[in-house]
Formats: C-alpha cells, sequence, structure tokens
C-alpha cells in the first residue's frame, strides 16, 4: 500500500494552525512510563491480542464551540521493532476523545498524541504504551491481520500473505436499521455462507434519517457536527461484523447523508471516520454509486491522509469510464468496478449485465499498472430477477472472477435496503430483510467460495482465447481462466451444453471434472485428454449452468 504521505490539505480556519504540528506530530516518540488504558478487549494491565481493536479515551481540558470541526487530535504508535502507526483521534462527545488501534506486531507498543490546540492539557503531549501479545484463535482476520496487494497485484493477500478470497454481500443500510439482535443474526447467516466481506454506507438519507436506536447522524441540519451516539452504534456493528470473521467496506465517505456535501465537510467526515475505525478490519471508499468526480480525489486523499494500513478503493456507478479513471489514482491500492445490476424491467437487462461482467471485467485486468479489481456490484437477486433470469447473480461471480476479478460482491433485494423498498422491483411485493437473507441465490455464493477456496484461485489468468465457437449471446458467453502452467484451468458455461477448448498450452494429459453451480454436485468425466487440438466438453444433460475443471501434470496418463 502507500505509505500515507500527509500531503497539506485545506482545513477550515480553527484548523489551519494545525499544519505546523504536522511537521512534528510524526518524529519519534520519547520513551513514558506506562499510563494505564481502558482499552478494547484488554485486561487491566493494558493488554490486547494482535489485530485485535485497542482503545482509549482522552478528555479535553478545555472547552470548545464545536469539538467536532475545531480539534485535530493526532497519534502515532512506536512498535518494538521501529514500527509507526500515524493516525488522528476523533471526537466522541462532550469532552471525550477516542483514539485506536490494531497492532500489527507483539510486544511494547507506545503512543503519544499532538494536538492543534497545544494549551490543551488533556489532549495535546499525552503517552502511554500498551502491552501486545500474540493472537491463538480462530477468526481468520485477528489470525492473518489486515488486507493488502499481493506483490503480483493482482489479489489481495492477509499481513502474512495469506490469499484473501472476496466474497462480499451488500447490506447498505444495515448498521443503520437493523436492531443488534437482527444484525448479529445477519452476520451469523453470512458467516455459516462463507460471505467474507460485508458492503455498507453511512447513513444515507434514501434509508430515512434514524436508526434503529432513533439517532440522527449528525446534529441538526447538515453536517456541522456529528452525532456520537449515532456513530458508536454504528462501529459497533462493524467491530461485530470483525468479531465473527467478516472484512467490512464502508463505501460512501464522500456523501454521508445525501449527494453532494462540501469538500471540507466530507473530508473533515472522512478523517473522523476512518479514525474511529482505524482498529478495524475495513476497507473504504469515497464513491458511492457516483460518475468520476474531484470530489472523490479530494476524499480520497484525505482518507489516504488518515490511514496508510486500510485499502482504499472507489465503488463507482455502471460507469466503465469512472472505474478506469481512478483506477489510476496513487490512493486507490484495488480498482473497484459495478458492471450494472440490470435495474428496471428492460428485457435487456440481462443481456447488458452479463456483458458487462465480461466485458468490463476484461478491460479493467488489462489496465496498467496492474491493480487488483473487485467487481463491487452486480445484478442483484429479487422478485424481478427471479422473474428474468433467476441465475444471474451467481452468473455475474463467475464470468467475473474468471475474467480477472479478485473477488466479487452479491446483492439482493431486502437486505440492501433492509427490508425497504424493492426499488428496481416496483411490482413485486417488497421483501424483509430476512426473506432477503434467505433466497437460495446466497447459498450459491456459499458453494461459489466453496469451490474457488478449493483451488489456488489467485494464480488464474484469464484465457479467453481457448474458447472455441463462443457464443454469440452475452447471457450464453462461456468465460475460462487457467494458471500460468496450465495444470489448473476453469471454464464456467452458464447456459450451454457443452463447452469446445484448444488443448494447446497443458503440460500433459487433462483429467476433467464438472461442478453444478445450483447444487454444489460434482462428477467427473471418464479417462484422459490429450492437449493437442480442440476438444468438446458436454454438460451433464440436466445441468443448467456448470463450471467445467480441468487439471494436468507433464506426463500425467
Amino acid at each position: 500500500m502507500n505509505e500515507c504521505a500527509y500531503a497539506p490539505m485545506e482545513h477550515p480556519p480553527s484548523q489551519r494552525r494545525f499544519a505546523h504540528v504536522r511537521a512534528i506530530l510524526w518524529l519519534p516518540v520519547m520513551l513514558v512510563p506506562t499510563i494505564t488504558t481502558a482499552a478494547g478487549r484488554a485486561d487491566g494491565a493494558g493488554t490486547v491480542h494482535v489485530w485485535q481493536r485497542w482503545e482509549h479515551t482522552l478528555h479535553s481540558a478545555k472547552s470548545y464551540t464545536n469539538p467536532y470541526a475545531d480539534v485535530v487530535l493526532g497519534v502515532t504508535y512506536s512498535g518494538p521493532k521501529g514500527q509507526t502507526l500515524r493516525t488522528y483521534g476523533f471526537w466522541d462527545g462532550g469532552n471525550a476523545f477516542g483514539i485506536r488501534c490494531a497492532f500489527p506486531a507483539a510486544g511494547t507498543w507506545r503512543w503519544h498524541t499532538e494536538c492543534s490546540d497545544a494549551t490543551d492539557a488533556g489532549l495535546h503531549n499525552q503517552s502511554g504504551q500498551v502491552r501486545v501479545v500474540s493472537y491463538t484463535g480462530r477468526n481468520p482476520l485477528y489470525r492473518h491481520g489486515f488486507l493488502q496487494v499481493s506483490p503480483s497485484r493482482r489479489y489481495l493477500i492477509h499481513a502474512d500473505g495469506t490469499p484473501f478470497l472476496w466474497i462480499g454481500d451488500t447490506a447498505w443500510v444495515g448498521p443503520m436499521h437493523a436492531a443488534a439482535a437482527d444484525w448479529d443474526a445477519y452476520l451469523a447467516d453470512r458467516v455459516s455462507k462463507r460471505f467474507s466481506v460485508v458492503q455498507i454506507g453511512p447513513a444515507p438519507t434514501w434509508a430515512g434519517r434514524r436508526d434503529a436506536l432513533g439517532n440522527t447522524p449528525f446534529v441538526g441540519e447538515g453536517l456541522a457536527q456529528w452525532n456520537p451516539a449515532f456513530w458508536r452504534e454504528y462501529d459497533r456493528k462493524v467491530e461485530r461484523a470483525n468479531q465473527r470473521g467478516l472484512m467490512v467496506m464502508l463505501v460512501g465517505l464522500m456523501e454521508p447523508t445525501s449527494r453532494y456535501p462540501s469538500s471540507a465537510e466530507a473530508r473533515l467526515f472522512a478523517r473522523q471516520l476512518v479514525a474511529r475505525l482505524y482498529g478495524n478490519f475495513v476497507a473504504f471508499s469515497p464513491s458511492f454509486d457516483s460518475p468520476y468526480m474531484p470530489l472523490g480525489d479530494e476524499v480520497g486523499a484525505a482518507v489516504r491522509d488518515a490511514t496508510s494500513v486500510h485499502l482504499i478503493t472507489q465503488h463507482p456507478g455502471t460507469d466503465l469510464d469512472a472505474a478506469e479513471r481512478y483506477h489510476s489514482k496513487s490512493y486507490v491500492d484495488f480498482a473497484g468496478l459495478q458492471s450494472g445490476a440490470g435495474w428496471g424491467t428492460n428485457p435487456l437487462s440481462p443481456e447488458i449485465a452479463s456483458r458487462n461482467a465480461v466485458e468490463w471485467s476484461a478491460r479493467m485486468y488489462r489496465m496498467e499498472p496492474p491493480k487488483p479489481f473487485v467487481l463491487l456490484e452486480a445484478r442483484y437477486d429479487s422478485g424481478l430477477n427471479q422473474g428474468q433470469m433467476p441465475r444471474l447473480p451467481r452468473s455475474c461471480g463467475y464470468l467475473a472472477m474468471l475474467s480477472g476479478a479478485a473477488g466479487y460482491t452479491y446483492g439482493c433485494a431486502g437486505l440492501w435496503n433492509w427490508g425497504g423498498p424493492a426499488g428496481d422491483d416496483p411490482q413485486s411485493k417488497p421483501w424483509s430483510w430476512r426473506e432477503g437473507m434467505a433466497q437460495p441465490s446466497s447459498v450459491d455464493m456459499k458453494r461459489m467460495a466453496g469451490l474457488f477456496s478449493s483451488i489456488r484461485w489467485w494464480e488464474l489468468v484469464p484465457r479467453p482465447d481457448l474458447i472455441r465457437a463462443q457464443p454469440a449471446e452475452w447471457t450464453r458467453t462461456v468465460a475460462m481462466a487457467a494458471t500460468p502452467k496450465m495444470d489448473l484451468a476453469l471454464v464456467y458455461l452458464p447456459d450451454n451444453p457443452q463447452a469446445t477448448i484448444g488443448m494447446e498450452g497443458f503440460p500433459g494429459p487433462v483429467r476433467a471434472k464438472w461442478f453444478n453451480p445450483a447444487t454444489g454436485e460434482s462428477k467427473a468425466v471418464g479417462g484422459a485428454v490429450q492437449p493437442t487440438g480442440e476438444h468438446t466438453f458436454s454438460r451433464p444433460g440436466a445441468w443448467g449452468d456448470a463450471v467445467l475443471i480441468l487439471t494436468s501434470s507433464p506426463g500425467r496418463r
């Protein structure tokens, strides 16, 4: 990831004096006596596990008209082997300010603060230390660490190098509208179905103006001061997802409620929210279904200023131009793509959604410099979808993954809107969040995750050149990817009784096995195919869409 550059940014007048503080803020801190801290998941001695969220509360010694905007609190964490992490604190109501971290290594970590108001003895020049011990539990996030970009820049990995398979779900307003028990039930369901990511938005006005407890996200009209009660409950939902082993992607930092605030308001919100979630397994996207705009870049820079340890992307609208323009930005770690959910009753929607999942994914894969990209939103399941093409949500996933995507995010009516209006499906009865959660299409994602987890998916490279006699219809387009050594290949047939493959390049005789994405059934093909010429593989007769798994090794008979 990019190093945190801390480039100068325009701040409100009350914060401009902090510019000179930044110049000295990140110097190595002096050793200080141990201070017992109020730490998340910590014992009385201030002990926390590696990668688990630690937090401490500071109290300002002065009163401010608007502490949310008037105070800039910086914090540096120094580790046992010279590691340094730099971020901000956040205002948490009254005279309380929070600092948070997830420490990447065991040992003693020290923290030190600098405040834009150097006369505030409660915030400025505060320090302490935390004892960090190894994690021995089963949570995959805490075991493997924050996400990073792989050395090949084609997929995502954990801090320890473990590949991360992104199978996401959109619960955009879940943190806003879900009761605590309902959110836990949702998380448990998604974990059981092998999702690895939940995508959420901040507090969009299209979903209402209050959370499940009656809190508004901001005090009064506008974005001048956030309501700590709202964001405390919000980040509890994020923390609960992490505790279940689910990564969280927060989408829409440049529009916390409605489109579009001033740059200063959006950047201030981004800094505060990143600081609040600095100790969590999160990724950030300024954009939420928008075309390319300078505001996205400005907020992206603000997010990068606040964190060098979290991944940043952009979630554009159904707009390839926006995805491509954001791709080259230095603050973008992995690219985001929305291939098109196929909204509306247009009978060509399935064709468009299928085409974009293949063609746009291929375009993103070929871009330079290479970056991982994730298909963050495709065709949602809904009453409309089930009347048109029920398999389409899973088909878009296979088409994108075999066209170069490093991950795929699924969506379903009832969940993205947490039981609100159906949006694209006005003639269909809206689903509740529980009905949306229980749709069979979500089990398709479990099967997809199981299949990819069983192979070296991170080595796959798109090979559409090996598909012969490609159908003209995009809804029947065959997708193929293989490892560079051609010892493993996957072929997806959306609605085709057979696929003809060019066998050149396989290192030896090829064994074939079929996988049914709708049932999870597997069926081996008898005999081996020689790695010459072309070969037609016929799908089991009663199946719909199917995945063909080809394996080969030199000299194998």
